[in-house]
């Protein structure tokens, strides 16, 4: 039993550490109003899009408004924990569900049951080093589309 207690410790050490890392390494903060980036973004159309998102404590708060060419606007919005769980997701009129959570720095935004023509999509938010860009990876996922990268500048 004796050599037992310091086996553990040899052990366990190496886990303190790892989780002591993960703990210093908190996820970047998403909070601004954010525009995109039409010439560097790979989206069909032409649409203005901002995202407006607070991010406080692990609750994000997001709205999108997108300008259509013919100035109408459509605006979606959700408020959601990050961990995994279900929220409502008011898509410009349609209700849907997101979970949100973190893998390392990126936001992962995964939408699911919206209307029957809708599909699942998951979105892949990434801050760059500056803190000035966000970008996001969109991956159609059911039904399969080609994936879409946007790119938005920081404007708040």
């Amino acid at each position: 039993m004796r050599g037992f207690i310091p086996a553990l410790a040899v052990l366990a050490a190496p886990l303190l550490v790892s989780v002591a890392v993960c703990a210093d390494s908190a996820p970047p903060n998403y909070s601004g109003t954010w525009q995109l980036d039409t010439a560097q973004s790979h989206l069909p159309g032409e649409e203005a899009i901002t995202y407006t998102i607070q991010d406080a404590s692990g609750q994000i708060n997001f709205t999108r408004i997108v300008r259509e060419k013919d100035g109408k606007e459509i605006t979606s919005q959700f408020s959601c924990k990050t961990g995994g769980s279900q929220c409502e997701f008011d898509e410009g009129g349609h209700k849907a569900k997101v979970s949100l959570w973190y893998d390392g720095p990126a936001l992962v935004i995964l939408k699911t049951d919206g209307p029957k023509e809708d599909s699942v999509t998951q979105w892949r938010l990434m801050i760059n080093s500056g803190g000035k860009t966000l970008n996001v990876d969109l991956e159609h996922i059911d039904p399969s589309d080609k994936p879409e990268k946007l790119v938005f500048d920081k404007k708040i």
